[in-house]
């Protein structure tokens, strides 16, 4: 008597511990997507499928968990019997698949909102009502699922009145579940085989900009939720702990030199334009939003004018300067949104015009020499004025199937070509012929 008083005390000191390293792995998610839900919907969408996937995940690691330490454990234990219905039956405690969706329905009960469900195309008798596809989004991911059993199926829809996520992945039949679900009385389908798509687990999640008022519970929840499990697990519950606080400040730190070096491929440290790299993805991009709306693509190349020249005489100190304070000019250049500037190479630079035509360029071009001309920098090793120039090429297309964003490109660059070939200081249009 005493042994099976013990035996339930541990069952459900497992059972909680299960639910609680559930509830702090999610808060822990929840803390880490909040701050980034307002930025866009995508980053949403994102975050959405990465919680849904560990939160299933985790689940389905707890069924294990369930099934390989407290299972295996109760089966040798006269009048324990581990069945579906085990609420009518005295010493009957859930098999692990019972047990999974009791624990999605508490879950459910406690998250305002968010919904995680067990389904299959072979609910047990108990469950006929409730255990099988409820709605069309639910057929169609027993079906993807069915075909594709390693991948998710998930998408937005409204539920009720919320804007909702739902997310699901299948749940494969182990060793361990063969041969319960083809003897057990009860069964509903007795020729399974490991592998095959046992049901499908689902979260669903509301889109609401509630979490933000959430936001202020979570560290009270996320202490009091610490408290318990470090009581339940004690000297583990504190390693655990520790572990976690580890593993964030180190996904932190990730995030953050890994924000660091995105920024350093993208950006030209010297100008803080553009870079190369960023500049030929922006342009490919710009082009087929033009080809695709029929908009003309202005794209502007200029170049220092002897800025070799510059460097000898002033040092690069004093040149690094002058891209700079040329640079800005450029920025100051761009007005509507889809236009960039960029350094294109080493003192040259690029502006992309977006639905911008050849006129406009050219009162773009004019307005940039004059601010350059009044930046007045001196450069007495100029061949052809006091002060520091630009030479310009203008290239404007309309693209289609006879173009491409590097024709563009070169044709720019011829335009830039015969202006310094004309004498520097002055921009030139490129003809199509």
């Amino acid at each position: 008597m005493l042994g099976t008083f013990l035996n339930r005390l541990l069952q459900r000191l497992y059972q909680r511990v299960i639910m609680i390293m559930i509830i702090l792995f999610s808060l822990g998610l929840g803390v880490a997507f909040v701050g980034t839900y307002y930025l866009s919907i995508y980053w949403v969408d994102s975050q959405a499928v990465q919680y849904s996937s560990v939160v299933i995940q985790t689940l389905n690691q707890a069924r294990r968990f369930y099934s390989e330490d407290v299972v295996d454990r109760l089966e040798s234990i006269k009048g324990v019997q581990v069945i579906p219905e085990y609420h009518a039956v005295s010493g009957g405690i859930p098999n692990p698949a019972t047990f999974t969706i009791e624990l999605g329905e508490l879950l459910s009960n406690q998250s305002t909102g968010t919904i995680f469900r067990l389904y299959s195309n072979f609910p047990f008798p108990h469950r006929q009502a409730t255990g099988g596809p409820q709605d069309q989004f639910e057929r169609a991911a027993l079906n993807y699922l069915q075909n594709h059993p390693q991948a998710a199926y998930y998408r937005k829809e409204r539920v009720g009145d919320r804007l909702s996520f739902r997310y699901t992945e299948a749940v494969l039949m182990e060793p361990s579940c063969v041969a319960c679900h083809n003897t057990l009385p009860s069964s509903p389908k007795k020729d399974w085989k490991v592998g095959q798509v046992r049901g499908i687990a689902e979260i669903t999640q509301p889109l609401e900009q509630g979490l933000q008022t959430a936001q202020g519970g979570l560290k009270t929840i996320y202490l009091a939720l610490t408290i318990i499990i470090t009581l339940a697990m004690m000297g583990l519950g504190l390693a655990v702990g520790r572990f976690r606080t580890l593993n964030q400040e180190l996904e932190k730190k990730v995030a953050e030199r890994t924000a660091a070096l995105e920024r350093l491929a993208m950006v030209d440290e010297l100008t803080q334009l553009a870079n190369r790299r960023q500049f030929d993805q922006r342009l490919e991009q710009a082009w087929k939003v033009a080809r695709r709306q029929q908009h003309p693509l202005s794209l502007i190349l200029c170049d220092v004018d002897y800025f070799k020249n510059y460097n000898d005489t002033y040092g690069h100190p004093a040149g690094d300067e002058c891209l700079r304070s040329i640079a800005k000019v450029l920025d100051r250049s761009i007005r509507r949104p889809g236009e960039f500037s960029a350094r294109y190479g080493g003192e040259e630079f690029a502006i992309v015009l977006p639905n911008v035509s050849r006129m406009d360029a050219i009162q773009i071009v004019t307005t940039i020499q004059t601010a350059i001309h009044q930046l007045q920098i001196p450069h007495r090793s100029s061949l052809n004025h006091a002060s520091v120039t630009l030479s310009l090429g203008i290239a404007t297309m309309i693209p289609n199937a006879n173009y491409s964003p590097e024709q563009l490109i070169q044709a720019a660059d011829e335009a830039l070509y015969q202006a310094k070939h004309q004498g520097r200081d002055r921009y030139v249009v490129w003809d199509n012929p």
